[in-house]
C-alpha cells in the first residue's frame, strides 16, 4: 500500500547540513532560494573545511580554507541564506563519531529547525561514471544519527540538557541526491540564481562557463510542449 504524502507545509526554519562548501548549492540551491523568498529562515551547516578541494600545491591549506569559506558565504548570500556555520572537520576524513554527533545535536537543539535537508548516506555511486565522495555519505549518516534518536531524546548528551538545550524533533527530513525520489520541486524560476551561487565557488572549477553548461544539461527536463524545466528531487520523510 502506497503512503500518500501530506502537502508540504511552509517551514519557518530550514537547516541544511552538508559535507563541503558548494554541496548545498548543488543539492538544493533552488529549493533554498524559493523558501527564502517566501520568508523561511535558512541556516547552513558545513561539516568540513574543504581543505582538499584544490590540486594546486602552491595554495596553502589555511589559504584554501579561507577561500572556500568566503566562496560559501557569497553563494549563500545569493540564495538568501541567513547564517552559515562551519564545523571545521578535515575534508576527506569525515567520520560519524560520537563527538561530531554531539556537536550536530547541539546545533539542532539550539536552532530548532522544522525541516532538515541532508545528503544521502546510501549513495556510493551516481550513474556509471561517478563514485560518490565518502564525506557526502558520512555527512548524511551524521545527520540522520543526530536527528534520531539523539536530538529528541533527553537521555542523550545530558550535558546539553544541563545547558538548557531542550530536546527537539523536526517535522520533516529531505534527503537529496537519491535515485528514487518521492518529492520534486520545480526550481525553474530560480535556476539562474542556483547557477549564480555555484559560480561563486571559483576555486573548485577550471571553467565556470563549462560548469554552467553542464548544470543546465544535467538538470533540464522538457515538458510536452518542449519547454525546459529544472527540478530538485528528494526522499521526503514527515513525522506526525
Amino acid at each position: 500500500m502506497t503512503e500518500t504524502p501530506p502537502e508540504a507545509p511552509k517551514f519557518e526554519h530550514v537547516l541544511v547540513i552538508m559535507a563541503h562548501p558548494d554541496d548545498a548549492e548543488f543539492c538544493c540551491g533552488g529549493t533554498v532560494r524559493m523558501m527564502a523568498s517566501e520568508g523561511t529562515k535558512i541556516t547552513y551547516i558545513v561539516l568540513t573545511n574543504g581543505d582538499k578541494g584544490n590540486h594546486n600545491l602552491a595554495v596553502t591549506v589555511p589559504q584554501l580554507v579561507k577561500t572556500r569559506m568566503d566562496e560559501q558565504r557569497a553563494a549563500a548570500k545569493i540564495l538568501g541564506v541567513n547564517q552559515v556555520i562551519f564545523m571545521g572537520e578535515e575534508d576527506g576524513f569525515l567520520e560519524p563519531n560520537r563527538e561530531l554527533r554531539r556537536r550536530v545535536v547541539r546545533h539542532i537543539r539550539s536552532l530548532k529547525p522544522d525541516l532538515v535537508i541532508c545528503q544521502n548516506p546510501e549513495a556510493y555511486f551516481r550513474g556509471s561514471g561517478y563514485i560518490n565522495h565518502p564525506d557526502h555519505r558520512n555527512a548524511g549518516l551524521v545527520v540522520i544519527e543526530a536527528l534520531f534518536p539523539a536530538a529528541g531524546n533527553p537521555m542523550f548528551f545530558p550535558d546539553l540538557l544541563a545547558e538548557g538545550l531542550e530536546p527537539h524533533s523536526i517535522k520533516e527530513l529531505w534527503v537529496c541526491m537519491v535515485d528514487d525520489p518521492n518529492h520534486r520541486i520545480d526550481v525553474t524560476d530560480v535556476f539562474d540564481l542556483k547557477v549564480a551561487a555555484l559560480r561563486q565557488h571559483v576555486s573548485q572549477f577550471d571553467d565556470l562557463d563549462e560548469l554552467e553548461k553542464w548544470l543546465r544539461e544535467r538538470w533540464a527536463e522538457a515538458d510536452e510542449a518542449g519547454v525546459e524545466h529544472f527540478f530538485e528531487s528528494y526522499t521526503r520523510m514527515w513525522f506526525t
